[in-house]
């Protein structure tokens, strides 16, 4: 189950701008914050719909509420959908994105840290929020890559300039 602090913060949220504080809202909530890492909107759909009746725009809409009320952080860190995560205070990291199959690794650095600190007070920068994505090719599909690149045909054309 959620923190309850945060599910306080939540539903002081939904009825301070009007809204009800309903059995679904209550459920997405629950369960984005079981979740130890990013998730889709589709996989939150999905689990949700699978022990309460829910439609797609319901997720989207209260998964906007949690967004905006901060609980929540909507990132695109791949190429093909936005990921969402529960915000954890003070624990700040950043992301490893793979191009090819969109897996996401999420990592912690003392230095970069201390170097956007760094950074930012040299600026006379008072930073809010920071967000470092690097985007690259992970090891399964470089070695992947470089199978198929070494396949029978990449062989025979190395075989024919060499013979050249």
């Amino acid at each position: 189950m959620a923190n309850q602090v945060e599910r306080e913060i939540f539903e002081s949220y939904v009825r301070r701008n009007g809204g009800r504080v309903t059995p679904e809202r209550l459920r997405l909530f629950d369960e984005i914050f079981s979740q130890h890492g990013h998730i889709d909107a589709d996989r939150l759909y999905r689990a949700i719909r699978q022990d309460r009746k829910i439609s797609r725009a319901t997720v989207y809409r209260n998964l906007e509420l949690l967004v905006d009320c901060g609980l929540v952080r909507r990132q695109r860190l791949g190429q093909r959908r936005y990921l969402y995560e529960h915000v954890h205070p003070g624990q700040a990291h950043d992301h490893l994105v793979c191009r090819v199959c969109d897996r996401v690794v999420e990592f912690m650095s003392p230095a970069i840290s201390a170097l956007q600190r760094e950074i930012a007070r040299a600026h006379g920068f008072d930073p809010a929020e920071h967000t470092l994505k690097i985007s690259g090719i992970c090891v399964g599909c470089a070695s992947e890559t470089e199978v198929a690149a070494t396949g029978p045909s990449h062989r025979r054309s190395a075989l024919r300039s060499t013979l050249s």
